[in-house]
């Protein structure tokens, strides 16, 4: 009926599935209909006119299939030839992995699917920003909406691709000072979080430079926590510290995981709040310290040594690239039902660190930073499984392009499945069993056996990770990114160890201390002479992390500062600090000989506030 025409849905319609079937898999439509793009005057002048407010006048949003038959000067070929190739290219991807795009030239040759991004960029740029403020009160047509549509959703998937094996330079996506004035001109965190709702960061969020984005959450995160928290009054004299009234939690070393499970996990959004950390010794007293932020900085690096260790079993390291972290799909066997609660506390943590600007080291999985940004791609399981099982990606790559019978390996839709030494078989689909695996099905069984691997087996932990981290910062917050940069979000970046230069350019001094001081000059040729250990140990001495901010030293907050302690007598003391506010107290040692030995005694002690 007419009513029922009006009515749009989410849900594939199976004509249109089989059709596109038979277009993208029995015919060279996709190949046919980009060159036809390029190639055919006609549909290169209308195709300008949609991607170029210049040359054409209509907004995308507002195309109309109609033109093409009402008024030859307003065709529209353009726009269809581009939809039709789109709509094939997107459903071809979803069978393509990375190795034929790359060495097969499969869908298209990778330089022209380098010339699809800059065309699809100018498009989605075209329609999320220049056309805004020109249809915010007008209605759309659905040939312009679908455009847009398909538009993102396949800039996205070759964006995602391209964050595990790069298909051109990064400048290539990004339009240069997009949204620079827009951050700029925000002040408070509601300004911050009307931002998240623009087209342009809801749509196509990658058009926008990393490192702006970067700057647009590291201000949400900052806005919010001083309204919820207060700010450090720095003002020497002033009676109130400026925060707001913290969280009291007592922790005993030793025994991080299970105190802070206790006093912390039930506090839910509560976390965003000040948590005070008291440390205990071995002997039950508490140490010399007062917690404004450094020793939760301290408990978390001591936390993850714990529970990310692979001997804890809450989480395996990937076999194929890299040692990165993911759940481990035995740990309810290994911790019984109470580990989705492990999972949610870790979650919080996790957040929490995000959340005061904490870097730290752990490196997760591609694909399990997909399920902390809430989105993840099924259509990348095989590239996924590729890292946790290089082998078993191996056998199914094998399967998928066998030229013989496959009903002659005697497959049947099931997985073996194994827990500390408990083998059992589970069925992928009902009667699994009982179902060989053919050349007409074995597609399906390939994906099943992804879906089983890189999903299933690690929903619940996932979930519950997710559930927790979600609790302290936001789902959209994280959408900002994809994987690779959501881990320099976390552990800021893993390439080329800490800039010197940049730490010193942004440190700050105290005490009588300045920038041209010969025990300051000492120090910094110490640190240059320092290994990346050695300089990361010492980074964590002062800050309790292991790396500098994503943004660099000009982020930390509050900067990283060098504090004079006179002496009399090399002897007399060690170098300490304040992690709470980033200080290091140095001693005015007699040589740089001494320097170094004092400071690579003091940051290899393992010692917390003890040491002064």
């Amino acid at each position: 009926s007419q009513d029922r025409q009006t009515i749009a849905s989410m849900a594939a319609d199976p004509c249109a599935l089989s059709l596109l079937n038979v277009l993208c898999f029995s015919t060279s439509i996709v190949r046919t209909s980009w060159a036809q793009t390029q190639s055919n005057v006609s549909v290169v002048k209308s195709l300008y006119a949609v991607i170029d407010e210049r040359k054409g006048s209509t907004p995308v949003r507002l195309l109309d299939s109609r033109y093409k038959w009402t008024s030859r000067s307003k065709n529209n070929d353009g726009a269809m030839q581009l939809l039709v190739f789109l709509h094939t290219l997107a459903h071809t991807l979803i069978l393509t992995d990375d190795i034929e795009i790359h060495d097969m030239d499969k869908p298209i040759p990778l330089h022209q699917l380098r010339r699809c991004i800059q065309v699809l960029k100018t498009l989605l740029f075209r329609a999320c920003c220049t056309d805004v403020e020109q249809t915010r009160n007008m209605p759309s047509n659905y040939v312009g909406l679908a455009l847009i549509s398909v538009a993102a959703k396949t800039m996205r998937d070759l964006y995602d691709r391209s964050s595990r094996r790069p298909l051109c330079l990064p400048k290539l996506w990004i339009i240069e000072d997009l949204l620079d004035k827009d951050i700029r001109r925000c002040k408070v965190f509601d300004d911050y979080q009307r931002l998240l709702t623009t087209p342009v960061l809801r749509i196509c969020p990658f058009l926008v430079s990393f490192k702006r984005r970067l700057k647009l959450f590291e201000r949400i995160v900052t806005t919010n926590r001083i309204e919820i928290q207060g700010q450090h009054n720095s003002n020497p004299f002033a009676q109130d510290s400026g925060f707001k009234p913290g969280i009291p939690v007592r922790i005993m070393r030793g025994r991080v995981l299970e105190d802070g499970l206790a006093t912390m996990n039930k506090l839910g959004k509560d976390m965003r709040k000040r948590i005070i950390v008291h440390y205990l010794n071995e002997a039950g007293a508490q140490e010399a310290g007062v917690d404004v932020g450094g020793l939760f900085k301290e408990f978390w690096t001591d936390l993850s040594a714990v529970a990310f260790n692979p001997n804890y079993a809450l989480f395996r390291v990937t076999e194929g690239a890299g040692n990165c972290m993911y759940p481990n799909p035995a740990s309810g066997a290994a911790h019984g039902p109470n580990h989705v609660v492990l999972f949610e506390f870790l979650g919080r943590i996790l957040g929490k660190a995000l959340y005061e600007g904490i870097t730290i080291h752990p490196q997760f999985a591609h694909f399990f930073l997909s399920f902390l940004r809430g989105d993840y791609n099924f259509l990348h399981m095989l590239p996924d499984l590729s890292t946790m099982d290089p082998q078993l990606y191996n056998n199914l790559m094998f399967l998928k392009n066998y030229d013989g019978d496959a009903e002659d390996l005697c497959l049947t839709f099931t997985v073996a499945n194994d827990e500390f030494g408990r083998k059992n078989e589970i069925p992928l689909i009902p009667r699994g069993a009982d179902i060989p695996v053919t050349n007409s099905n074995k597609q399906r069984y390939v994906g099943l056996v992804a879906k089983y691997h890189v999903c299933d087996r690690l929903k619940e932990q996932s979930q519950a990770f997710t559930r927790g981290l979600w609790d302290v910062i936001e789902g959209p917050w994280l959408r900002l990114f994809n994987e690779p940069e959501l881990q320099v979000l976390i552990s800021g970046s893993s390439e080329g160890g800490i800039d010197v230069d940049d730490m010193r350019v942004n440190t700050r001094y105290a005490g009588g201390f300045t920038g041209f001081d010969r025990t300051v000059n000492r120090f910094w040729s110490v640190m240059a002479s320092f290994n990346s250990e050695q300089q990361a140990l010492m980074l964590r001495f002062v800050t309790s992390c292991e790396r500098p901010p994503p943004l660099g030293f000009s982020s930390m907050n509050p900067p990283f500062t060098i504090q004079r302690v006179g002496v009399l007598r090399d002897g007399d003391k060690l170098p300490t600090a304040s992690t709470c506010f980033n200080t290091l107290k140095l001693p005015t040692y007699s040589s740089e000989k001494v320097m170094k030995q004092r400071l690579i005694y003091a940051i290899e002690s393992g010692a917390g506030f003890e040491l002064s």
